[in-house]
């Protein structure tokens, strides 16, 4: 991800996470000032379709945003970029783990093809009476 890709990045990012979306500013933050932070991003024919951001720390890692334009959907952009994320953070970490909302199925079942597992519930992760579940994936078995 490039700061030119913020602004088709924060559109698929608000259509994906209405009451919840990161802004722009807090993406070129992660881009410009944190160590710890790589974001990727997906094109076709040159237009972003889908990104996703992992946080490396040590031998662990987290995927912190990801996302597929709603156009795009079922093409498997969502695989392929988390696909990438596995492969990425596998190079130095041990374990990656995300955090998904509870109602969001389509999103939980992807990650359980993908061998990540349920570690517990976060309250209020994504506002009030609005939890997470945390998903794990060992990256090295």
């Amino acid at each position: 991800m490039e700061i030119d890709d913020l602004e088709a990045v924060y559109e698929i990012e608000s259509a994906s996470f209405p009451n919840t979306s990161w802004n722009i500013e807090s993406f070129l933050r992660e881009l410009t000032a944190n160590q710890f932070a790589y974001y990727f991003v997906l094109e076709k024919e040159d237009r972003v379709v889908g990104y996703c951001g992992v946080w490396l720390v040590i031998d662990q890692s987290q995927i912190t945003t990801i996302a597929v334009d709603r156009r795009e959907q079922g093409n498997g952009y969502g695989r392929q970029l988390l696909q990438h994320a596995k492969e990425y953070a596998g190079r130095s970490a041990d374990i990656l783990s995300l955090e998904v909302s509870i109602d969001n199925d389509r999103a939980m079942k992807l990650y359980e093809k993908e061998g990540f597992l349920y570690g517990g519930i976060r309250k209020d992760y994504y506002g009030p009476g609005k939890d997470a579940h945390v998903m794990w994936v060992s990256l090295n078995e």
